[in-house]
């Protein structure tokens, strides 16, 4: 489901996140996606110097200085494709599935204004609609249409900030999708896609092929360290120390007991939240969700996915957006580091999704 829609054979993709603007570069060669040119702008500096929080102010940041960064990355990484496709945040973004009675689609479409008005919380006047048919009841009496707003103020400043970059907007979407091309591919059991990013964590159902249920957690994974920094009284190195900890040696390696309780804690919140979710779409819907994947800066912390795996009590990975996508052999450790933070700007760059 695109907002804007069009097919090429090589494809930009761009990710504008909390922490960090990823483009990464797909061309299509004999079936096959190969990875052409990636690169990372890290953000957390950058809004520092402008006095912006790292996490919750860069849609503050004016469009202008967004597209200068993006320029900048295309220009540092040599980057030639100029046909560019952007995901907009789950956070931007509203969704919800309903039943409709089985009708044409020209009826679906005159029909979803007026269901969307029953569960998006801002006037319908203000947001682009679209919606797609992603299954039928068990009995096929009815078909499941997934609906998605997203204010049209936003979609106007990703349009604004592509243009200024000197780029071609080719495709625009809802980040889900792009996660789920990257990650899922033609799996048509249930899974669950768990995004922990810096700003947020999204949860994502994809099932039969088709994206059917997405939440958003406002709590990722700066807000967490913020969180224990402001209670535990650290200074800045200390919590940089924290964050390097994680990532390097794992929540097991936390010396602190006071601090490592504090992030189980928060951690079995989050945990306890993706169970909800799950628990309600598969008994609402009589599937059973077969494995969770993670992606995103979090699911890098090491022991993450063991832990998960734990509590969950079902198969849990960690996402490789490369597993599909060809490229040379001496980047393997690089697209094994960065992989799960690349996995929205791979999705973008593959194409289309049902």
């Amino acid at each position: 489901m695109s907002l804007f829609k069009k097919k090429s054979n090589s494809l930009l993709g761009i990710d504008i996140g909390a922490s960090a603007i990823k483009l990464v570069q797909l061309e299509k060669e004999n079936g096959r996606h190969k990875l052409k040119n990636y690169g990372i702008f890290p953000l957390a500096e950058y809004l520092k110097s402008r006095n912006y929080q790292a996490y919750l102010e860069l849609l503050k940041v004016p469009a202008k200085e967004v597209a200068g960064i993006v320029k900048k990355v295309i220009k540092e990484a040599k980057i030639k494709s100029r046909e560019a496709c952007v995901s907009i945040p789950v956070y931007s973004s509203f969704f919800t599935l309903i039943d409709l009675p089985n009708m044409s689609e020209k009826e679906v479409a005159a029909t979803v204004p007026f269901e969307a008005r029953k569960y998006v919380p801002v006037p319908i006047s203000e947001v682009i609609l679209d919606w797609s048919i992603v299954g039928k009841s068990d009995k096929g009496s009815s078909q499941q249409i997934l609906i998605i707003a997203v204010p049209k103020e936003i979609i106007n400043r990703y349009k604004q900030i592509i243009k200024l970059a000197g780029l071609n907007l080719w495709r625009m979407e809802a980040e889900t999708f792009s996660l789920a091309r990257a990650l899922v591919g033609n799996d048509k059991s249930a899974i669950t896609l768990v995004d922990a990013g810096a700003r947020s964590v999204n949860i994502s159902i994809v099932d039969g092929g088709f994206i059917k249920a997405t939440h958003n957690l406002e709590t990722g994974g700066l807000k967490i360290i913020k969180m224990i920094s402001q209670r535990m009284k650290l200074y800045p190195q200390e919590s940089e120390k924290l964050k390097h900890t994680l990532l390097t040696t794992g929540l097991a390696e936390i010396e602190n007991t006071e601090i490592k309780d504090m992030l189980y804690s928060i951690l079995n919140t989050i945990i306890t939240e993706i169970k909800k979710i799950t628990d309600s779409y598969q008994n609402k819907r009589n599937r059973k969700i077969e494995r969770y994947i993670l992606v995103g800066g979090v699911s890098q912390t090491l022991g993450l996915v063991d832990y998960f795996t734990d509590k969950l009590g079902v198969e849990v990975s960690l996402g490789d957006p490369f597993a599909r996508v060809a490229y040379p052999s001496l980047l393997k450790s690089v697209v094994k580091e960065l992989g799960p933070c690349l996995a929205a700007a791979v999705g973008l760059g593959m194409g289309e999704i049902q």
